[in-house]
């Protein structure tokens, strides 16, 4: 085979690759900021806290995306992109069934600020190691081509979580009859989803 045409092929065996993970990597950094920053908002106001306590602890909840860059050389130093991504996935799996098991109790609104702030670190952190291995395991040329794809599923988790999450909370509002039960309930699919999303990664991502 002429090399020019070896390489055109490993073009396209690459590009067709990065459709098995690139739309489910960018779709997985989106649910953790929603819930963080919009969900949280929402759960909290229908819980019963107040304003000056709802505008004053949420609005911290957004400060890790802010100063994320402080700690981004320690995910390009210490392990590869690909272990941030897979470990902060199941991470991120476990800090919203956190958020889950806590809604319910009496002391909520405290157990629910530190999942919703460990949260938003891992959430912060994946984000870096996410755009750091898109731009390592993708040719410029293939680059270019998902960025597109990049955002439309981002959205498409902004969708999920602030239409669909929260139709289902009311929803089950409804149902159940219950409040704090409906907006457990709600952080379940998505703690599985990233349950799944992590180990579905650490095999289709690629080495």
């Amino acid at each position: 085979m002429e090399p020019h045409a070896a390489w055109v092929e490993n073009e396209s065996r690459g590009s067709w690759r990065a459709w098995s993970w690139v739309p489910s990597l960018y779709f997985c950094e989106a649910i953790p900021y929603v819930a963080v920053v919009s969900i949280s908002t929402l759960m909290y106001k229908r819980l019963g806290v107040s304003n000056a306590d709802l505008a004053f602890y949420t609005s911290w909840l957004y400060f890790p995306w802010v100063i994320k860059p402080l700690w981004s050389p320690m995910v390009e130093r210490f392990r590869t992109k690909r272990f941030w991504i897979v470990a902060l996935q199941f991470f991120a799996g476990a800090g919203l069934a956190t958020v889950a098991l806590t809604v319910p109790t009496s002391h909520f609104f405290q157990l629910t600020l530190a999942a919703f702030w460990l949260l938003a670190f891992s959430s912060a952190t994946h984000d870096i190691a996410a755009d750091g291995f898109y731009l390592l395991a993708l040719h410029p040329h293939d680059q270019a081509a998902f960025v597109g794809v990049r955002g439309t599923f981002y959205k498409l988790a902004n969708i999920a979580g602030q239409g669909g999450l929260v139709y289902l909370a009311g929803t089950l509002e409804k149902s159940t009859g219950s409040i704090a039960t409906a907006w457990s309930w709600i952080f379940v699919p998505p703690a599985v989803f990233f349950a799944i999303a992590a180990a579905y990664h650490f095999f289709v991502l690629p080495r």
